[in-house]
């Protein structure tokens, strides 16, 4: 009965390694001493990939960050906007609330017309504020 040794890890990056990935040919090979070369071959693969993983992060960190970040914000903002309309349909469905709500933005509206837009004195006043708003950004 043959003895299989576990396999000796090396680093990568030495020549040895390199010689060793190369293929062999395939001739000189049973089948089963083949799918073994084949299946060593696989494992050194990913232990070099593994390896490298926290180089090859913090390379794609530095290369894409902005987007990395730019995607995460609009994901963010997609949850929270489920969230807000999630808790916004859970409060219609509360009885009386949802035409409590309906009159207080009506009444809201009434008033925003009445005080800034009838007359033109307020709609100028009303866009010295817009201005002063837009100025302090």
């Amino acid at each position: 009965m043959e003895s299989q040794q576990q396999p000796e890890f090396k680093d990568p990056n030495t020549p040895e390694t390199t010689v060793a990935l190369e293929p062999a040919p395939m001739s000189n090979f049973s089948p089963t001493s083949q799918s073994v070369q084949k299946g060593r071959w696989i494992f050194t693969q990913v232990y070099i990939f593994l390896s490298q993983l926290t180089q090859n992060l913090g390379r794609f960190w530095n290369d894409y960050k902005q987007l990395v970040i730019s995607l995460a914000l609009i994901l963010v903002a997609f949850i929270a906007l489920r969230v807000v309309f999630a808790v916004v349909d859970a409060l219609n469905d509360i009885p009386l609330l949802a035409p409590t709500f309906q009159l207080i933005g009506i009444a809201y509206s009434i008033w925003f017309v009445s005080r800034y837009l009838l007359q033109e004195s307020n709609r100028q006043e009303l866009y010295q504020k817009f201005q002063s708003l837009l100025n302090q950004q």
